[in-house]
């Protein structure tokens, strides 16, 4: 008996313990999370991600529902610590879903270990653990899903007029116009000495949910070999300074 509740007052400590990761590794998270980044319109790695976190969380579910159904007693505390386990990944989904990749991940990746090794041990460990550490787990595991939901949404980026300019004012690329939302105007392109000008519009019909532009090209004057119409579109920076590509160069709104 004696045994039972030295081994109960150790988990009662480990299991706070992993509670104050888990927290330390959410205010990582949202710290270093930046859900003002847009996501580049043309790749993967987003979708991988999610896809790749969200098939770890589902592989992981029927193993904690085998355990938790196969005990005799009714083990709220192990209850309580998978379905705060649960909220954590749908709110860590959501966050990815808003800042894309980047350094915070690093912490997510604690956070949900942390949450994840405590699941395990209340699942295993004595049904007669004190039950608050699972409860806050919960308690925080809302309140990270609240935060991430009313967090802003790294969606594409509209507000193309104004002046776009290459690193070492290589290059710069003015565009005026829009006198109605949705429609496009005129553009000025200098690159070196060179000059070139024309219309510019957005892509109609879209293919997708990205916001996507073309530069129509007038005249001889062309400071980028190729086609008669160059496609412009978000390929990362945030919406204070987003970046747009042309062919060999990469340009920031100022």
């Amino acid at each position: 008996m004696v045994g039972q509740e030295t081994t109960g007052r150790r988990l009662a400590v480990v299991l706070w313990s992993a509670l104050a990761v888990e927290v330390v590794g959410l205010v990582g998270t949202f710290v270093l999370g930046d859900t003002t980044a847009l996501v580049p319109e043309y790749g993967s790695t987003l979708l991988l991600m999610c896809a790749m976190l969200l098939a770890i969380t589902l592989a992981v579910l029927p193993i904690v529902v085998a355990v938790l159904k196969q005990r005799n007693a009714w083990n709220s505390t192990a209850i309580w610590r998978a379905v705060g386990s649960w909220i954590l990944a749908i709110a860590l989904l959501v966050m990815l879903v808003r800042a894309g990749g980047g350094s915070w991940v690093v912490w997510c990746a604690v956070a949900m270990a942390a949450s994840w090794t405590a699941t395990v041990l209340c699942t295993f460990g004595p049904t007669e653990l004190p039950i608050q550490p699972s409860r806050a787990a919960a308690a925080i595991a809302v309140v990270a899903l609240v935060v991430a939901a009313c967090g802003s949404c790294s969606g594409p980026y509209t507000d193309y007029p104004g002046v776009w300019t290459a690193s070492k004012d290589a290059a710069s690329l003015t565009l005026t116009g829009q006198s109605q939302p949705g429609q496009g105007g005129q553009y000025t392109l200098q690159v070196g000495t060179c000059t070139e000008q024309g219309t510019w519009d957005f892509d109609h019909p879209q293919m997708s949910t990205s916001v996507q532009m073309w530069l129509h090209r007038e005249g001889a004057g062309e400071c980028i070999p190729g086609r008669p119409a160059i496609q412009v579109h978000i390929v990362g920076g945030n919406r204070a300074a987003p970046v747009i590509a042309l062919p060999g160069l990469r340009l920031t709104k100022q």
